[in-house]
């Protein structure tokens, strides 16, 4: 081996140690920056469209551009991130009267859910299992009571370290409206500083970068705008039929409506069931109707209708995405997953297509 190379192996090494080391100090503000990065992505358009209404040139460019982008990073705090964590802190405080609600009903309905020794279903599950399950010894009110009250003692312990994570909460703001300042300001720059630090063509990076920002900025109209919309209509609908805990309920539908084959129907549908269980009839039949056409059946055809095709990414992984991202990140899973999702989609679009590129010959002669 050449000294020439092993200079090249050496400053490899020390290169790949400084990135690493750069990644520590970085992780943790990774959700922050990820977080001021999809907002950066979503209105930036719209920043470029502002500040094209004075020229370059005029006197006090400068001013006016610092002064715009600061108040396009007070407005999405203030318009977007502030009324969710309300809405969040309500939604808590809902879940208890939830909570309390579905133990009344359970203790009311005590006698309906026991299992008797006499009862056809225990008996064919006792032949099925050939004896080594009977229902007639669960205590299933009893069960779901304990699981209830272990829910309630699991949201006071949450809230209350919600409660003193209150000063942590607004650091955070202040340090995503500080990055989103000057993502507003020098997304340029930092892109091409991007592209200098990253050993890769310069045109596949062009093209991973506009695919990323593309694929998120449908991601977001086709899928969380739709389910934000499902979520408030039924949260509306829930208010109106005097639903318990609507806005813990509202919330739960913009969970499902990433499920496939499911959606939100799998919220509001026990909701207008437990609402005919309680002798409300009517007013079951109508929620359900409405649920039907105002939260399910508009999402048939308005997500179509802003996707177009534009996105390829199946609901089903976007919806484990959230899930996994939640377990990691906290409630900033539910855009942070996604947007991991998108970045390694789009790595993997561009390796595909350059593997195909360099080896033409190989393809061709696949069957």
């Amino acid at each position: 081996m050449e000294k020439q190379d092993i200079q090249k192996l050496i400053f490899l090494a020390l290169f790949l140690g400084l990135t690493i080391l750069l990644l520590v100090i970085f992780s943790p503000f990774f959700s922050t920056i990820l977080w001021s990065l999809l907002f950066y992505i979503l209105i930036n358009p719209l920043y470029q469209r502002c500040v094209k209404w004075i020229p370059p040139r005029t006197r006090g460019f400068s001013i006016y551009q610092n002064v715009l982008a600061a108040i396009f990073s007070l407005l999405i705090v203030a318009l977007i991130i502030l009324p969710l964590f309300f809405i969040l802190q309500g939604a808590f405080k809902q879940s208890f009267q939830l909570l309390h609600v579905l133990e009344g009903f359970v203790k009311r309905g005590a006698k309906g859910l026991a299992f008797h020794p006499d009862d056809p279903l225990v008996e064919t599950i006792r032949e099925i299992t050939f004896n080594s399950v009977d229902l007639s010894k669960i205590d299933l009110p009893k069960t779901i009571i304990s699981f209830l009250r272990q829910s309630t003692d699991f949201l006071f312990r949450f809230s209350t370290q919600m409660v003193r994570n209150i000063t942590s909460f607004f650091i955070t703001l202040l340090f995503m409206v500080f990055t989103l300042f000057f993502l507003l300001l020098d997304g340029k720059y930092l892109l091409s500083l991007f592209m200098r630090a990253v050993p890769l063509n310069r045109d596949l990076l062009l093209i991973f970068v506009n695919r990323f920002k593309e694929t998120t900025q449908h991601l977001v109209t086709g899928y969380f705008l739709v389910a934000l919309y499902q979520a408030t209509a039924a949260g509306i609908l829930f208010f109106l039929f005097h639903v318990p805990a609507f806005l813990l309920l509202a919330i739960l539908v913009l969970f499902f409506a990433f499920i496939p084959m499911v959606g939100a129907a799998g919220i509001w549908i026990p909701v207008a069931v437990l609402k005919l269980l309680s002798g409300d009839t009517a007013g079951a039949l109508l929620l359900a109707a409405l649920c039907t056409f105002f939260v399910s059946t508009v999402d048939n055809f308005l997500r179509p209708l802003i996707l177009q095709d534009r996105i390829k990414i199946h609901p089903l992984l976007i919806f484990f995405s959230i899930l996994g991202a939640i377990q990691y990140f906290g409630f900033q899973g539910i855009i942070l997953g996604p947007m991991i999702l998108i970045f390694f989609f789009a790595a993997l679009d561009i390796f595909l297509e350059e593997y195909q590129i360099s080896h033409p010959k190989e393809h061709e002669k696949d069957p």
